[in-house]
């Protein structure tokens, strides 16, 4: 999946699981609440079948570190395969 498609499938993830309409610019925490925070997790990792670490939630805090982050857990699981 190159940039341009892991980013449009993360916006769609995070508007149908957070039911916002924009995705937030700035810090996330900032813009959901941990229940919000939470379903997007947990829809991000069903979708690419990968698992977020307790760590990532202090490291990611904007939607661009998130979509870093997907990218290199995607990397890691598919040289796991």
């Amino acid at each position: 999946m190159n940039e341009p498609e892991l980013r449009q499938s993360l916006l769609r993830i995070a508007r149908e699981s957070t039911g916002l309409e924009q995705v937030p610019t700035g810090e996330l925490a900032e813009a959901l609440d941990s229940v919000q925070r939470l379903t997007l997790v947990v829809a991000i990792e069903d979708h690419f079948k990968i698992s977020f670490s307790p760590e990532d939630d202090e490291e990611i805090r904007t939607f661009e570190e998130l979509l870093v982050r997907v990218r290199r857990l995607l990397e890691a699981h598919d040289a796991q395969a």
